[in-house]
C-alpha cells in the first residue's frame, strides 16, 4: 500500500481517471468496479485510490454482503500493483480520463489522502446505493459542484431484469437478491450504481460545452465471464430435495 507523509503540491500535468473493471467469477466482483487514479509524472506520482477494500475474515462474509452490513474501506495503492491483480485475472479495464482543473485535482488529491487517516475512508457497503460506483461518483459530483453525472442508461426496467443477467447460472444469489431486496427488486432501477453504468454517464457529461471525458482507452483487454452450469446452484437441487422428502415420507406411509 502506498501511504503520504505530506500531500504533493499537483503539477498542471496532473491526469485524473476512473476505472471501469470487468467483472469478475466471485460473488463480491460479479458487478465488477470503479476506483479513481492520479497520476503526476513531475511528483512520481501514479495511485489508485480504491473504495473496494475489505476484510474477508469478516464473520458471516457474503451473507453481509449481500444483506448491505458489509464493512468496506477506501485504500490507496500504486497503479502497478491495482493493474496486475486484473491482468492476473484476465478481467477488463477501460481508462477515462476526466477533465478537470488544476484547483479541482488538488481538492481530490487533499480530500483522499486526509480520509485515508480518519474513519472516512469507512463505510458500510449497501447493494444498491453504497458501493466503490457510488463513492467515486458522490467524490466527482462534489467536485464538479452539483449533480453533474446523471444515469443515462435505461431507467425504466426494474432491478430485477437489470441484475438478473449478472446472476445467470447462480440460483442461490438470485435467491438471496429477491429476500433481502423484497418488493425493491421490482422498483424502477433509477439508481446510478453498476460501473459499466457509470462508464456510459460519464461519456455523456459535458461541463461549460465541453466533455468531461477528454480519452478513453482499454488498459486491460479481458475475457467473457462465462457462468458454468452447477445442479447444486439452480432450482434442480430444490426439486431433487422435495422428491426425496416425498419418498422418504411414502416409504414410511407404507411401512
Amino acid at each position: 500500500n502506498t501511504t503520504f507523509s505530506q500531500t504533493p503540491k499537483l503539477s498542471e500535468n496532473t491526469q485524473v481517471s476512473i476505472f471501469t473493471c470487468g467483472r469478475g467469477e466471485q460473488l463480491y466482483s460479479t458487478f465488477g468496479h470503479t476506483a479513481l487514479r492520479i497520476k503526476d509524472d513531475v511528483n512520481q506520482l501514479d495511485v489508485v485510490f480504491n473504495y473496494g477494500a475489505f476484510d474477508f475474515r469478516t464473520e458471516n462474509f457474503y451473507l453481509k454482503f449481500v444483506k448491505g452490513d458489509l464493512q468496506y474501506f477506501m485504500n490507496v495503492t500504486s497503479v502497478e500493483d491495482f493493474i496486475l491483480e486484473y491482468q492476473i485475472d484476465e478481467r477488463e479495464v477501460i481508462e477515462q480520463t476526466i477533465n478537470l482543473s488544476l484547483p479541482q485535482k488538488q481538492k481530490l488529491l487533499d480530500e483522499l489522502s486526509a480520509a485515508l487517516s480518519t474513519f472516512e475512508r469507512y463505510y458500510t457497503y449497501k447493494f444498491i446505493d453504497r458501493n466503490c460506483t457510488t463513492m467515486v461518483n458522490e467524490k466527482i459530483n462534489g467536485l464538479l459542484g452539483q449533480a453533474q453525472i446523471q444515469k443515462v442508461d435505461d431507467k425504466t426496467i426494474s432491478y430485477r431484469t437489470l441484475l438478473y443477467p449478472y446472476f445467470e447460472n447462480y440460483f442461490w444469489y438470485k435467491l438471496g437478491i429477491n429476500i433481502v431486496f423484497g418488493a425493491k427488486t421490482d422498483a424502477k432501477a433509477e439508481k446510478l450504481f453498476l460501473p459499466i453504468e457509470l462508464m456510459h454517464s460519464l461519456d455523456k457529461v459535458i461541463i461549460n460545452g465541453k466533455p468531461l471525458v477528454t480519452t478513453q482507452k482499454t488498459i486491460v483487454v479481458g475475457n467473457e465471464i462465462e457462468p458454468k452450469f452447477s445442479f447444486f446452484n439452480s432450482i434442480y437441487v430444490i426439486i431433487a430435495f422435495l422428491i426425496l422428502v416425498i419418498a422418504i415420507n411414502k416409504r414410511w406411509l407404507f411401512v
